[in-house]
Order: structure tokens, then sequence, then C-alpha cells
């Protein structure tokens, strides 16, 4: 009996601690209906989801399993045209106002994690990321079936279902074996080409999981171009980074190290490419190889003329219709012909429509230019307006209200500080002493940019006001100048021998070459230097001492000072004839100075006195009056450019030499011939004329040798004696023969002038006379 009681009891104990145990099991609820395709086309993905129902107060869940489930959804391929899904995602952020400034976003797939939404600015060189997860369905890198599901990148099998396990073959057949196309291989291995570009390879039409790679690391880059020439990778000597590009129909991948690091470069494809490609070496370095390897199908080349065709071009327009063109050609064996050779075959469309989605109706912050700040320094403040409008991806479609905008973005400021820089006024100086104690000179002074605390600033900040000058000039009383004698160079000797004249002038001037009367000079320094003197005065047979020729004054002056213990400066030489520029030792200049030509002495009387007291002074024949300064008005004499000089009297102009046709020649010839002596040689002799080596210094005897041998009687020069030699005579046209022209050569270690009216050397010494023919 006792056990049939605890019999029931031990039940209903091990029934309350079972129903006990069941009620703290986890367990999944149903699964929910699967939710909307995150996608349209394209390969979008579906999830469903469940709930595990527990009665824990603590610690986590027990059910095993995951709380949501994908599938794949509209893998249908979207229309032609359609636009890339993630760059449909970066252009939500286009037009807003990004760090001051608004872009246009385009897809950016070099970022580590590729389920990111990282955008790159048009024409910028950065990135930015938008949203740390695509949209489901978005292909983790361009090209390829894998897919981004909540921001991580899913494989998807070649039949673009989630968890499939179909892959590819070479051939892009899904679950093929590869037995319908068939590999080319190989390996560039040229290892000297020419610096540049240099054809490797064409990968033609039609071709398949496309792989090119360098073997070793190297400075030498990758490069691909079409048959018609145009670079789509790395043309023109522009190094591209890794980046994705639409080429052939295709999208071909360019990896390479970034900038500094070595690593072989890759080029991949999926394909099937769509026109040739050419693939080029630019070689800066030997080539380490290349290899290459893609896949052509056995069945359905095309055969003789074929049309070929580059990609799409973008989209007119990102949403609400738009275009696209792309190339169409005729190309046969990798080389483009005219199109008519494909006719019997049919041309594909070179353009079509495109981005048929409708535009997203978007609220964006509008904002206008910034205005004017109240404050040109000191700190102000410039404002600008901002609206929200209403955009569809095309164009605004109006304002409304703020408050919608503030649900996609936050309000941009409508003011902001402005010209913070403190203010600043320049500042001046005092004015430096005269840089000139007497005359013209100039002062300086410093100009400063200072704050209104003092503090010296940047010169842009005074920019607001004009710049005081920092020079300026000043003028000192006259200075006084030194007044003296002016000496001119000797000019040339009135006759070759035989005592004749030479004249200079002497001027009254300053420093500044102003001239003063001669009574001026006078009073500073009363003997006046001569402008007269002799010259040439030894014997005719002698070489002449001064110059007596044709030849032009030399130039150059000597200013003559007469003061005691000034300091004198020596002369510069010049070829003016009037202007004598000197250095001057002040001395006191007269107060009634004037300026004249030149002084010159010349013969007392009326007309010399008047023209001494011109206002501008004597001409230089010393009696006529000049009409202006530095001898205006004067009839200057050009004998001196004569061949055979001036007379004695500076004036006329000589018709030969020695004088011949100046008004005393003729007398000086009668005087020789009237009193002979040792000067004057006698007239030559017929005989000794015709011998070998000439007359002898008495021109009547031969000499027997070129340097007089035979003469008697040899005079005792202090000079090695100048021998004529054979007689000549004057020159074409002239028949009578000069008894004062010897032909002779002058031989000195020196060198030589020879002139009509005498032989001496360049230095002036006698030389050696060498007897020779000549006319």
């Amino acid at each position: 009996m006792g056990i049939f009681f605890l019999l029931p009891l031990l039940l209903l104990s091990i029934g309350l601690r079972g129903r006990r145990m069941k009620r703290q099991v986890d367990v999944w609820g149903s699964w929910s209906e699967w939710s909307k395709c995150s996608r349209s086309c394209g390969g979008g993905v579906s999830f469903r989801q469940r709930h595990c129902y527990s009665q824990r107060t603590e610690g986590p869940s027990s059910c095993v399993g995951p709380t949501r489930s994908y599938q794949s959804c509209n893998v249908q391929n979207c229309p032609e045209g359609s636009r890339d899904f993630r760059a449909e995602q970066c252009a939500e952020f286009d037009g807003t106002e990004f760090q001051g400034k608004k872009y246009k976003w385009l897809p950016y797939y070099g970022a580590p994690n590729k389920c990111e939404l990282n955008c790159i600015p048009k024409g910028e060189n950065f990135y930015y990321r938008h949203k740390e997860a695509v949209v489901d369905g978005t292909t983790c890198e361009p090209g390829k079936r894998d897919i981004c599901v909540e921001g991580v990148c899913q494989a998807v099998g070649c039949d673009n279902m989630l968890e499939s396990a179909k892959k590819e073959d070479k051939c892009l057949q899904c679950g093929g074996d590869g037995s319908t196309c068939y590999g080319v291989k190989g390996t560039f291995d040229v290892a000297s080409l020419p610096k540049g570009y240099n054809q490797i390879f064409i990968i033609p039409v039609g071709a398949t999981s496309i792989q090119i790679k360098e073997v070793k690391p190297s400075r030498n880059f990758l490069a691909v171009k079409n048959v018609r020439g145009e670079y789509y990778l790395n043309g023109h000597w522009t190094i591209d980074f890794s980046r994705v590009l639409q080429v052939a129909s295709t999208v071909l991948h360019y990896d390479r190290g970034s900038e500094g690091d070595v690593a072989p470069e890759l080029l991949h494809a999926r394909g099937p490419t769509t026109e040739p490609l050419v693939i080029e070496l630019i070689s800066q370095e030997p080539n380490t190889g290349v290899q290459y390897e893609y896949y052509l199908p056995l069945q359905g080349q095309a055969s003789g003329y074929s049309w070929s065709y580059s990609s799409w071009s973008e989209c007119s327009s990102e949403c609400g219709g738009g275009f696209q063109s792309r190339l169409v050609f005729c190309t046969i064996d990798n080389e483009i012909y005219p199109d008519y050779m494909c006719r019997n075959k049919p041309q594909p469309d070179n353009n079509r429509t495109c981005g048929h989605q409708p535009c997203p109706q978007t609220k964006r912050w509008k904002t206008g230019e910034w205005g004017s700040c109240s404050a040109s320094c000191g700190g102000g403040t410039q404002t600008r307006s901002v609206y929200c409008v209403a955009f569809d991806g095309q164009s605004w479609q109006g304002v409304v209200d703020d408050t919608e905008c503030m649900a996609f973005a936050q309000q941009p400021r409508r003011s902001q500080p402005c010209n913070v820089r403190q203010c600043a006024t320049w500042s001046t100086g005092p004015w430096s002493q005269c840089s000139a104690s007497c005359g013209e000179g100039v002062q300086t002074r410093t100009v400063t940019c200072r704050t209104q605390q003092g503090a010296q600033a940047q010169d842009f900040a005074c920019l607001m006001e004009p710049k005081p000058s920092a020079t300026q000039p000043c003028l000192k009383e006259n200075c006084i100048q030194e007044i003296g004698w002016h000496v001119g160079d000797w000019g040339l000797c009135s006759k070759s021998c035989d005592s004749g004249i030479r004249t200079r002038q002497v001027i009254c001037a300053d420093g500044d070459s102003k001239f003063y009367s001669p009574e001026t000079c006078k009073a500073i320094q009363p003997q006046k230097p001569a402008t007269l003197g002799s010259c040439n005065t030894q014997p005719c047979y002698l070489p002449q001492r001064e110059y007596s020729d044709d030849r032009s004054m030399l130039p150059g002056t000597t200013m003559i000072h007469s003061t005691s213990g000034n300091q004198h400066i020596p002369s510069t030489k010049d070829h003016s004839i009037n202007l004598f520029p000197v250095g001057w030792e002040s001395q006191s200049r007269s107060p009634g100075s004037h300026q004249l030509s030149f002084s010159q002495d010349s013969p007392a009387g009326a007309g010399s006195q008047d023209c001494h007291q011109s206002p501008h002074g004597c001409c230089p024949d010393g009696h006529t009056p000049a009409s202006g300064p530095l001898g205006r008005g004067c009839l200057f004499s050009t004998c001196h450019q004569n061949r055979y000089g001036c007379c004695p009297d500076g004036v006329s102009a000589a018709q030969g030499p020695n004088n011949i046709g100046c008004p005393q020649y003729y007398h000086d010839i009668q005087t020789r011939q009237n009193r002979p002596t040792a000067t004057t040689p006698a007239q030559p002799s017929s005989e000794c004329r015709g011998s070998v080596y000439g007359c002898c210094f008495d021109n009547i005897a031969s000499a027997i040798g070129p340097r007089g041998e035979g003469c008697l009687n040899s005079p005792n020069y202090p000079q090695i004696a100048w021998w004529p030699s054979m007689w000549c005579s004057l020159g074409e046209g002239e028949s009578s023969l000069d008894p004062l022209r010897p032909c002779i050569q002058c031989l000195s270690v020196h060198g030589c002038d020879t002139h009509d009216s005498g032989f001496v050397d360049t230095l002036g010494h006698a030389g050696v006379c060498v007897m020779h023919k000549s006319s």
C-alpha cells in the first residue's frame, strides 16, 4: 500500500521537472517571407529572417543557426546602357557641399574594403567613404561576379546564385571543362629593346581569360592601345596608377606597385574582347620577360573580314534617358580596312540609349556666393544664402522647407569670419642727409608696414593704401669747379726737316668742359702754355723726328695746373677736338664766366681783340668770333686730312712733300740752291742713279754695297745712317723725278713707318735702310 502511494508522487515529481526543463529550451520561430529584392536586375539579394524564442533572462540564447537567410534574385542582365550600380550610389552625393566645394562623385575600387561605398571626386586625387556598406547585390569588383551582402563580399557562382559552386572555365562556359577553346601562351623575352614604346604582341578579337604579367619587377611598363593608335593605358609617357578601365567591351584590370614599390605589373581581363588590343612594353632597362596567356574559341571565329567595336562611351545622362556611342570598324588579321569590305555581314550599332532609370527625387542644400566682408581688416563677417531645393537628378525642381533637407545633410553655415588680419598702416622714418655735399643728390628713409600696436607686419597687410616713397632728390649749392689751362696734343709738323712748325690748342676751361676767357686762367696761372713749337730741326738727309704726313691728329689732352698744393688728376683721352673732359680740383669760379669754343694765341689787332671780347671767344684762326659755344659757326680747316698735311700757317693744304705748294716753299728751295749745306744733298747724278746700290751720301759716287760700302767721307752721325738707294718717280702719272723721295726699305726691330716725307720706325728710332727697286 505504501508503494502504491509513493509511485504517483514520484511520477508527479518527474513530470513537473520535465515540464520545467522543456520551458527552458530556446527554439527558432518560423521564417518570415522573403524581402523585396535589393536590385531590379543584374543580381540582387533578398532575405528572410526568424526569431529565437527563449525564457532565459540571462545569458545568450541557445538557438543554433543564422538569424537571416539570403538568396539571389533578379539575376537577369540589366538592359544595355544601364548605369553601373555602384556609380548610382555615388551619384546620390553629387552637388552636395563637401569641404566647401561641390563635386561629381565616381566609384572608387582601390580601397581595401571592397564593400564600403568609397567614391572619388571627378578630377581630384582623393577618395571618401560615404557609407560603411554598399547596397546588397553590388559587385565587389567590376568585371567579377562576387557581390556584397551586409557589407561582406560573398561568392557567387557563374549561375549568379549565392553559395553556388558552379564556376566558368577559361572559355567562359558556366560549368564547362575548357574544351570549347584553346589557349595561347608564351613569354616575350627579348632582352635588348630600344628605349621607349615597343610592340610585343596583339590580342585578337574574341580572346577570353586574358592575363599578362612581368616575370620579374623592373622599371619597364606595359601599355595598351587599339589598332587605330589610340592608347587606353600608359600612353604618351604618362604612367597610370593601378586602375580598372572599360576596354574592348570587357573590364581590364591594371595592377602595379605603388609609387616607389618594386612589383611585377599585371594585366588581366575576363573577355571576350570585341576589338584587337596592341600590347606594348615601355622599355627603360633590359627586359626581364613578359608572360602572356589568353584563350580563343574553337568554333564560331569570324573568317575573313569582320566587324570590330570598342567599348561604349559614358552615358550622357545619369538618369531619365541618355545616349552612348562606340566605334565600329572593319578588320582582318588585326588590321583596319574600309567598311565596305565588311558589307556582307550585319554591322553592329554604334549608338544606343542609356540611363533609363528614373531620376530619384532628393532634397539638397543649395548655397549662394559669399558676400563682401564687413571690414577690410581686424575681423569682419560675410554671409551667403542657404536654402533647400528638390532635385530629380537632372534639374532643380524648386525651393522646399529647410526641414526636408535636414534629414539628408547638415545645413551649411550662412556666415563666416573674414579679413581677420590685424589692421596696419605705412610708417615712415626721417629723411637722411643729402648724398651730395653740392649739386644734386638723393635722400632716403625707411618705409615699413606696422600694426596699430606698433608691431612690424608684412607689406601685403598695407597694400590697401599707397606706399610712400623711400627716396627723393635733394639739391645743394652749385659745386665749385676748378678752372685751368687745357692743353691739346701737338699737331703735325709743317716740314719733315730743316725746322718746321707745329701747333696745339690751349683752352681755358673747367671740369665740365665749360670754357672761360683767357684772362680767367691767367689770373690763376699767368704763364699760358705755348701754342706754337718748332719741330723736325734735323737736316733733310736725316729721318724726320715728328710726324708730318697726312695722319690725323692723335687724340688726347693734358691739363696743366698752376695752383700749388692741389692734387693733379690725369686727363682722359678723347677723340673730340673742342671738348676736353678731365678731372678737376675745386677752385673758385669767376662770377663773370661764360662759355667759349677755345682760346688760342693770335696776332694782335683789331680783329683779334674783337673775337676775344665776343661772348663765345675766337675760332681756330684766332681772329673770327665764334657764334656759339664749342666753336659753333667757325670754319675748321681740313688740311690735316690732306695727304701731305698742312702748311706752316695751319690752314693751307700742302700740295706735295716738304711743304710743296705752300707760300714759303719756293723760297726755301731757292735758299737751298743758293747756299748748299750738309743738310741739302745735291741732285743725284744719272750715273749713280743707274747703279745697283744707288748713290752715296754725296749723290755723286755709286755705292758698291747695300749699306753704303765703297763710299768715302761717310758723315759721323749719332744714328745709323739712312742710305739712299735708287731714286724713283713720284708715282703713276708723274713724269719728273723727285730728288727728295729715295726708294728705301726700313728694317727695324720696332717696325717702320715709311712715308713720302720721311722714314722712321714706329718708335721714332733710326733703322737700317735696304736698297731696292720700286715704283
